[in-house]
């Protein structure tokens, strides 16, 4: 779970954006009040059999002021980490989670070199505090949607729109994944450290026109395959016509993962020359009948495996970090895990090396830019 999504009452960059009306779906407020419930979600995780729980660290939280350290809020993750050992649960930590503390964006922006020398120090505090029992940490949770949506289309903090903006971005998260990955491993030997990148996949909306079809091609090359690119070379180049280019160069970059986590939700549909003269539209569609999710995304397990194909030639471990549906009545619910689930056992039996599943959410919480409506948890 982000931490902005269940905490509540966490100041930052996202408390901006929506007292300046960016959102659709109204403050977030006191969210699940997990800061104060914690113990109780996890306890509720144990009692579905689960055996990990995955949460994030408030970067806003712990360091409110630039180089200035709440030691209260790190003491506060700190026990919920021996709380969710005690209860036989693998704490899954993740470091950014979308959100910034207010001074960031003005001071050590992304588009700086400044940002990775105060993420690393954020990550060895936060590392030093949680302590040897937080043993797998996903630090950067899905790093090329926050460069897309705060960085080429502006739809998220800090609301750029500059392709040279999110190019030196995406360098600098890249690197502060490496700078972070050494502080953790320097506070905690034996850390497992990981990245949870978004897969989506895509078909064309016409099957047998050449251009959707290459309009697929090129969508899948920059969405999924770049970061895997960057992780497993050190290297990235990745073109979204007509003239965005993410491109950069981090040769260490490769030795700084453990593991790949794999967020996977749905498919698009993409058409060549959509409107406003676009290279391209994309739409959720339901060509099987299973009806779309509450907020309009499709239902595709078939999807799943060849992404899960293409991770894997990674070379890595992979984790399933995020898989889910928002279904307030719960009637599509049973049937969506069961068929991903499903998945993850014929790929097991494939070969793929698949290690954990974690489900997209324990409780119902805050959906960024949509609000309060879809409701993506097990627990209402």
């Amino acid at each position: 779970m982000s931490h902005y999504q269940v905490e509540g009452n966490d100041p930052c960059d996202w408390t901006d954006w929506e007292s300046a009306g960016k959102t659709r779906g109204g403050p977030c407020g006191r969210a699940a009040g997990s800061w104060e419930r914690y113990e109780e979600d996890a306890e509720a995780a144990a009692a579905l059999g689960a055996n990990a729980f995955r949460f994030s660290v408030s970067w806003s939280r712990v360091e409110p002021r630039r180089g200035e350290f709440d030691e209260a809020a790190l003491e506060r993750y700190a026990r919920l980490v021996v709380r969710l050992d005690a209860l036989g649960l693998e704490p899954v930590v993740t470091l950014l989670h979308y959100t910034h503390p207010r001074w960031f964006h003005d001071e050590t922006p992304w588009t700086s070199t400044a940002s990775v020398d105060a993420f690393g120090r954020f990550s060895a505090r936060t590392a030093r505090a949680l302590g040897p029992k937080a043993r797998c940490w996903t630090v950067l949770n899905e790093p090329l949607v926050l460069v897309l949506g705060g960085y080429l289309d502006g739809q998220v903090p800090p609301g750029i729109a500059s392709a040279r903006d999110a190019a030196r971005a995406l360098d600098h998260l890249l690197a502060a994944h490496e700078a972070a990955a050494a502080e953790i491993r320097a506070a905690i030997p034996g850390a497992a450290i990981g990245v949870a990148h978004n897969m989506m996949g895509f078909a064309p909306e016409r099957a047998r026109n050449p251009f959707d079809r290459a309009l697929v091609r090129v969508a899948g090359r920059f969405y999924n395959q770049a970061l895997l690119d960057a992780f497993g070379e050190g290297r990235w180049s990745a073109y979204l016509p007509p003239f965005t280019r993410l491109a950069g160069r981090r040769p260490g970059l490769p030795a700084s993962l453990d593991f790949f986590g794999v967020n996977y939700y749905s498919r698009l549909h993409l058409r060549f020359l959509g409107d406003g003269g676009r290279i391209g539209s994309f739409a959720y569609r339901d060509p099987h009948g299973r009806g779309l999710t509450d907020n309009g995304w499709e239902v595709v397990p078939e999807a799943f495996p060849p992404l899960l194909r293409q991770a894997a030639s990674l070379g890595k471990p992979l984790f399933v970090t995020e898989n889910g549906l928002a279904d307030a009545a719960d009637t599509k619910r049973a049937a969506f895990l069961e068929a991903h689930v499903g998945v993850l056992q014929a790929a097991e039996v494939e070969g793929l090396p698949v290690h954990g599943y974690l489900h997209w959410s324990l409780v119902d919480n805050y959906e960024w830019l949509d609000g309060w409506e879809p409701r993506f948890g097990l627990l209402e």
